[in-house]
């Protein structure tokens, strides 16, 4: 006779506390890896299955070539699939050389298809840390960067709402993600001991973007990228830092910094001078005075590092001298007129659209990011309004000159020009990744570091 089993009452309810928790700590993402392309070729080291938009499934052994046959289907050797199909296998799926856990899925992408890795999020996190920060530095930094980073993903994810038919790409327009390749021991611990956790402000998953190298401190997100938000104001960082950018100069010539300037909006003429306006409670330069022919303008700093090329002025905390001259004095004038909040405008308003972009956009998007064409805080924009991302590529097409050689950092003249002497690298909002390898140095935790560089956030689950 079968004996009842008498379960508590207490632990019941336990259990019906305990489910919903356990169902929602996988968290799948899809992460874009090839864009309307006409054939995908992918192997693991078993073999695989296909599983098609009908549920028809067949095995296509170890390697398969997934060629797009028109009408949403594709076919796999001698086999036809109804879009979307799902690849699995008991080892990694391989794509381009790299490794990837989870499945592939494949979409249709106008004439052509687009393969995604579907992935746990924890696991996402595996093959992004690497490629952000090394992992040889603090265990404290390496957990710090894992849950803005995770936080990053997560806020993303919900502004995309996987309109493209996936969460985030691959590269710098989300973050860099390169799958087993970039699993490390250590960076694996940081994200396995900070499991699940990510900023909040009320109750909210807050916006964390991060740089390399604050020089010294960081800036307030209005002075980058315009608005507020209480948690990414300026903050003055108690140790300095081992960066390799602790101290940079970079001598630009007259024409350099008019082309800059005009791209800017401020469009003054011959240049005669260009010296600090306002700054900032900790020396960062807000605004740059533009003194020429046609007369004097006020611009802001970011705009003009923006436009002279972020890799050469590497921070918005520099002095100017002219050519044998000493450091111009801050001048005390108004804030320059501005018409849109966009980051890294150049002055110019950045248009929207809410029309989803084509596969051939997308990967034309991609191939300006990875030639250089959008600097970090362009990037940065299109992460953090993604109706954006049109208008950037519509304005890289419009305004991109190819054919036009590459500027040295440190021209051959010899007469006039500036010479620009700066601290860090980077927009200088949210977190220092230099910053924090000193803060855990010195001991600080990661809980610490990052309520210091994100001020009166705190730390939960989502």
């Amino acid at each position: 006779m079968l004996r009842r089993l008498r379960v508590p009452f207490s632990a019941l309810i336990f259990l019906f506390i305990l489910l919903p928790a356990l169902r929602a700590e996988a968290r799948m993402v899809s992460v874009g890896l090839s864009l309307g392309q006409s054939a995908l070729k992918i192997s693991s080291a078993s073999a695989m299955t296909a599983t098609d938009g009908a549920g028809k499934r067949h095995a296509i052994g170890g390697t398969a070539e997934i060629r797009a046959a028109g009408a949403g289907t594709v076919k796999a050797g001698n086999h036809s699939f109804r879009l979307p199909v799902t690849i699995s296998g008991k080892a990694p799926l391989s794509f381009n050389g790299r490794r990837y856990r989870g499945t592939f899925r494949i979409i249709s992408s106008g004439s052509g298809i687009t393969l995604v890795n579907v992935v746990d999020l924890e696991e996402y996190l595996r093959g992004v840390l690497k490629m952000e920060v090394n992992p040889a530095w603090p265990q404290e930094a390496v957990k710090a960067q894992a849950i803005v980073s995770r936080t990053y993903a997560l806020r993303s994810i919900r502004q995309n709402n996987g309109k493209n038919g996936y969460d985030l790409r691959d590269s710098v327009l989300s973050q860099v993600y390169r799958g087993i390749n970039a699993e490390d021991r250590r960076t694996d611990q940081a994200i396995s001991a900070t499991r699940g956790v990510v900023v909040l402000h009320g109750g909210a998953l807050a916006f964390t973007p991060f740089h390399s190298d604050s020089g010294g401190s960081t800036a307030d997100v209005a002075a980058v990228w315009g608005g507020s938000m209480p948690y990414l104001r300026g903050v003055n960082e108690p140790y300095p830092s081992s960066s390799p950018n602790a101290r940079w100069e970079v001598h630009l010539s007259a024409d350099q910094v008019e082309d800059a300037l005009r791209q800017a909006g401020a469009d003054v003429g011959p240049l005669r001078d260009v010296r600090i306006g306002q700054t900032d409670a900790y020396g960062r330069a807000d605004t740059l005075v533009a003194v020429g022919t046609r007369g004097t303008k006020a611009v802001k700093s970011h705009a003009f590092r923006m436009a002279a090329g972020s890799n050469l002025i590497k921070s918005t905390s520099f002095s100017i001298a002219s050519r044998g001259g000493a450091p111009a004095n801050p001048l005390p004038l108004p804030l320059p007129s501005r018409t849109s909040p966009s980051a890294a405008g150049g002055g110019k308003e950045v248009p929207t659209s809410n029309t989803p972009m084509s596969a051939a956009e997308e990967r034309q998007l991609t191939a300006l990011t990875e030639q250089g064409v959008f600097n970090a805080e362009e990037l940065m924009d299109m992460l953090l309004n993604p109706d954006k991302r049109k208008g950037y590529l519509i304005r890289a097409l419009r305004t991109r000159k190819p054919e036009a050689p590459s500027r040295p950092s440190i021209p051959t003249s010899s007469s006039g020009g500036f010479v620009f002497t700066g601290k860090g690298w980077g927009h200088g909002v949210g977190l220092s990744q230099w910053g924090a390898k000193t803060l855990a140095e010195k001991g600080w935790d990661h809980k610490k570091i990052i309520q210091f560089y994100f001020p009166g956030v705190t730390l939960g689950k989502m």
